[in-house]
């Protein structure tokens, strides 16, 4: 029996999120987006079966069984995989199982790390017969259907592609490129950057749709806002190349300043409260992940102040999680 094994990692979000939403990145003429890939996995184990289905998320205990692929049962927790599982049909049957180390709404782009995973397993059981860009175009269409409102792209390359990056959206499509190709490097911003969970989970479609709308509609420093985004992260990209790393924690400070301006509930009380707190112990930046409101934030510090700035976090009521920065991207095994 032929048993599939993926993994993928999660991803850290920069500077430039909310312009890989289509089509917002069309009226601004192409957008940028910044993310890092990380050790905070999904995992996905695909099993052939002579007829059924059967679908476990091990991290959350819910379970979705089915006579055939049509009679999977759409809209309840499992939606997403169920969806792709109905999309892809490998074979008679199958069971699958799915985890993810990360908190639920991390605002890591799990979901979208665990649909990579996922139609990269499946995609394998079928003989690879979609491309990797075939893999991030379904899922973003599957993933929309899910949730029901426009979703961004960069959470599939966080997932498919490895280390520090910038994903290009124009009209003629999408490119990835590496920002960071030296290990020194790496390590430095591994060893500067803290990521924690703020203990409120958020629900990215939310903001994002508000976000989305408040473009659509013009709002009064929206569109002054994305335009300032797409800026910020156009100066990361040089300053990562470089390996400027002053400039580098100035500018994710100016990515969360314009974060905040685009939609209300992006920060809260207890967000700013943690944020102060680490700036007191030597930090040099934070900014949440994902669209906000909750979820993690990273804090980029000074050399030599990780420790304290660590404590000042859990203090303030933060969980760490620690990570290291993924050198590999989707990985499927056939076992």
């Amino acid at each position: 029996m032929t048993i599939i094994h993926a993994r993928t990692p999660t991803r850290i979000d920069l500077a430039g999120g909310t312009l890989d939403i289509p089509p917002l990145y069309v009226f601004e003429d192409g957008g940028i987006t910044l993310n890092v890939s990380i050790s905070v996995m999904s995992v996905v184990t695909v099993e052939p079966l002579e007829r059924g289905v059967e679908l476990f998320a091990d991290d959350s205990g819910s379970t979705l069984t089915a006579d055939n692929y049509d009679e999977l049962e759409l809209g309840g927790d499992l939606d997403l995989i169920a969806r792709i599982v109905r999309f892809y049909r490998p074979g008679a049957g199958v069971r699958v199982r799915t985890s993810s180390q990360a908190p639920r709404g991390s605002g890591l782009g799990a979901s979208s790390s665990l649909l990579i995973a996922l139609s990269g397993a499946l995609n394998r059981a079928l003989g690879d017969p979609y491309s990797r860009d075939d893999l991030i175009r379904i899922g973003a269409n599957l993933e929309a259907q899910c949730i029901g409102i426009p979703t961004g792209k960069q959470d599939y390359y966080g997932a498919m592609f490895p280390g520090v990056k910038a994903i290009w959206f124009g009209v003629d499509g999408d490119r990835v490129e590496s920002l960071v190709v030296n290990e020194s490097t790496l390590r430095k911003l591994e060893e500067r950057t803290i990521l924690s969970f703020t203990g409120v989970s958020h629900f990215s479609g939310a903001t994002n749709w508000d976000m989305f709308k408040g473009y659509i509609d013009n709002l009064v420093g929206v569109r002054l806002a994305l335009k300032q985004i797409k800026q910020t992260a156009l100066e990361m990209r040089d300053a990562l190349i470089e390996g400027d790393f002053d400039q580098f924690a100035r500018l994710l400070d100016v990515e969360w300043e314009n974060r905040k301006a685009l939609a209300p509930g992006v920060t809260t009380p207890q967000i700013d409260h943690m944020v102060h707190a680490a700036v007191g112990a030597g930090a040099l930046a934070s900014k949440i992940c994902g669209a906000g409101g909750g979820g993690c934030m990273i804090t980029f510090v000074e050399e030599g102040c990780r420790a304290s700035v660590e404590t000042a976090l859990e203090t303030a009521g933060a969980r760490l999680l620690p990570f290291t920065i993924d050198r590999v991207g989707l990985t499927v095994e056939t076992r």
